[in-house]
């Protein structure tokens, strides 16, 4: 590990970059809306044709 001292703080800067951990973050939310919409749009279809399952 390098020590940089104070007055070269100054010069450093960073960036964003798509790394691993992000693009996994991304699908997995992209997947979680998917699913969420599926199970709401095969709710809704249930509802309409009338085919829930009993609770009793």
């Amino acid at each position: 590990m390098n020590i940089i001292e104070k007055e070269n703080l100054k010069e450093l800067y960073g960036g964003t970059t798509l790394t691993g951990t992000i693009f996994n973050g991304v699908v997995d939310l992209i997947k979680i809306l998917y699913d969420s919409g599926k199970s709401t749009g095969e709710a809704i279809r249930r509802l309409v044709d009338g085919s829930l399952c009993p609770l009793k």
